[in-house]
């Protein structure tokens, strides 16, 4: 009956979270990389329905590539999700914005089509916050340390606004977090550990960043091996030192990526290594830190750091340093068995089963390795500029995992009656999620330009000069005023411009062009844009903008008229 309950709470967070992001994110305007995942998702999803009907015609090389062209420097997964998610809830495009015969809107017209796109990596968020309560539970010994696990990875705002998002960032940290849950089961269990990989394949099929996962793992097994082997004197077999799920990430998640990712099933090695060659060389983006603009690296070693804290609530951050220094504790002093040999309790190993029931596990080592690491490869001065934090939010879960640990460590030790502490838990875990919680409330839905209480929100952060944002998603009160116009869109890709047109949400009559040509404007304000703002005083003959989006008095978005 606990498991129970358990598995229906966790239920019952994952479809709120769906609800919420689904709902809430129809105010979140189109980022620019979704303008283009848009574009890919509808031709992949073609590609799907021409493979339903006509399978031959659909494996012909020439046609399987001219759908699955378009952004195949990335795998395909969520994008096949996305546009067969389209196609069963979108509603129908607006009048004269169809590309083909049969884009005609989904077969339950539900929803915009932007919002049905969005839909997939949404409900990965939901079971993201699914896994990590009933993980907070087990790690935290109750119900609210599974609460503060899933509130810590929901109630951040930077990861709530990605978690809307049409993207790949927030459902590759939650795959992530189940390759990584699969992998502690599968050390006792030989179904998990061929189970592994294709976990593990799914999550490269989502996105490039899992590619880190098998390598962390092993590196965390062999530690875990040669503990139990020079410290504890356990007596290993040499099928121990590789075992079942290091093999099955090795075979299976290979496999189970390349069926995935149609784009492969024509020269695969070919373009494997053109897909490692665009990440390697990938463009680099301009970012404002401390004032200064970076635009090629080295960034600051800091950089990862310093944005962590500024971003993220600093009770959970507080929180989540005590719970890996309390693992780590727990790993080091844990005290050695008082005896070798056979036991009953399988207290030697095998290849498929690596780690008997009372061996050290050095969960803390897991989660610090995890935690640790995306921010570390960013701050490696060879790595590109990609962009700001989304591209360490595979660390977020395995934050949330030591927080959920600290709860049940810090109230443990608490001098407090049960039925006191009954009544305190709550109230307590009210006053740690809260903070999250009201910035995430009052940063939407420019969750992008939120930052910390510490920080001093965006005001502080403008002060400080961090970046206010980017990707022109914060445009969508401005559309209106944009009638008739002709636009310089700025930062606002072209494609989301089309998928506004197509939701019949773009101003009637208005035309993208340059400034030069334009007698309206948008700036969105990024430190190495100012020019743009210099060139739309003299063209629009004025230094006043029409309205401004702000976000706490903060400008993020300027719109100039004629």
């Amino acid at each position: 009956m606990v498991r129970l309950r358990h598995a229906l709470t966790a239920l019952l967070l994952g479809v709120l979270t769906v609800v919420a992001l689904n709902t809430a994110h129809r105010d979140v305007g189109y980022a620019r990389d979704e303008g283009i995942y848009f574009e890919a998702s509808r031709r992949y999803a073609s590609w799907l329905a021409l493979l339903a009907q006509d399978p031959g015609r659909a494996n012909q090389r020439k046609v399987r590539d001219r759908y699955l062209a378009v952004n195949h420097e990335h795998p395909a997964l969520m994008k096949m999700a996305a546009g067969t998610s389209a196609r069963l809830l979108a509603e129908r495009p607006a009048l004269g914005t169809s590309t083909s015969d049969d884009d005609t809107g989904g077969r339950f017209p539900t929803m915009p089509e932007g919002a049905a796109m969005r839909l997939p990596a949404q409900i990965l968020a939901g079971l993201g916050v699914a896994l990590l309560y009933l993980a907070g539970v087990a790690l935290g010994g109750g119900v609210t340390a599974g609460l503060l696990a899933a509130g810590w990875f929901l109630l951040t705002p930077r990861l709530f606004f990605h978690a809307g998002l049409h993207a790949f960032d927030v459902p590759v940290a939650v795959a992530g977090l189940w390759v990584v849950l699969a992998y502690r089961r599968a050390l006792h269990s030989r179904a998990w550990a061929i189970a592994l990989g294709p976990l593990l394949g799914i999550a490269i099929a989502i996105k490039h960043n899992a590619l880190f996962l098998p390598l962390l793992l092993t590196a965390h097994w062999l530690c875990t091996a040669a503990w139990a082997r020079f410290r504890d004197r356990r007596p290993l077999t040499m099928g121990q030192w590789l075992p079942l799920p290091l093999w099955s990430m090795a075979v299976l998640a290979p496999l189970t990526t390349y069926v995935l990712w149609p784009w492969l099933w024509t020269s695969p090695t070919q373009r494997l290594l053109e897909y490692f060659a665009f990440h390697r060389q990938h463009n680099w983006y301009n970012m404002e830190f401390l004032g200064h603009n970076y635009n090629q690296p080295p960034m600051p070693v800091s950089y990862p750091a310093v944005m962590t804290w500024a971003t993220v609530p600093s009770t959970l951050l507080v929180l989540a340093a005590i719970g890996l220094v309390v693992l780590l504790t727990r790993d080091l002093m844990r005290p050695p068995p008082m005896a070798c040999g056979p036991a009953p309790h399988n207290i030697e190993g095998s290849w498929w089963l690596p780690l008997p029931r009372d061996w050290a596990p050095l969960d803390g080592l897991l989660l610090t390795m995890l935690a640790a690491f995306p921010l570390v490869l960013i701050a490696l001065p060879g790595t590109p500029i990609f962009g700001g934090t989304k591209h360490w939010l595979t660390a977020y879960p395995f934050f949330a995992l030591a927080a959920a640990a600290a709860w049940g460590w810090l109230w443990q030790r608490s001098d407090i009656g049960r039925l006191r502490r009954r009544w305190l838990m709550p109230a307590a875990l009210a006053l740690v999620l809260g903070p999250g919680a009201l910035a995430t409330f009052r940063g939407h839905p420019y969750g992008l330009s939120q930052y910390a209480p510490l920080v001093g929100g965006p005001r502080g952060a403008a002060r400080l000069g961090l970046a206010r944002g980017f990707w022109g998603h914060a445009v969508l009160p401005l559309l209106p005023a944009l009638k008739g116009r002709r636009v310089y869109v700025h930062d606002l890709h072209d494609l989301a411009r089309k998928q506004y047109a197509r939701e019949g949400r773009w101003p009637v009559g208005a035309q993208s062009s340059g400034i030069s040509q334009g007698n309206a404007g948008l700036l969105f304000y990024e430190m190495h844009m100012a020019s743009y703002e210099f060139q739309l005083w003299e063209r629009m003959g004025t230094g006043a903008p029409q309205q401004v989006l702000t976000l706490h008095d903060v400008p993020l978005t300027s719109q100039y008229v004629r």
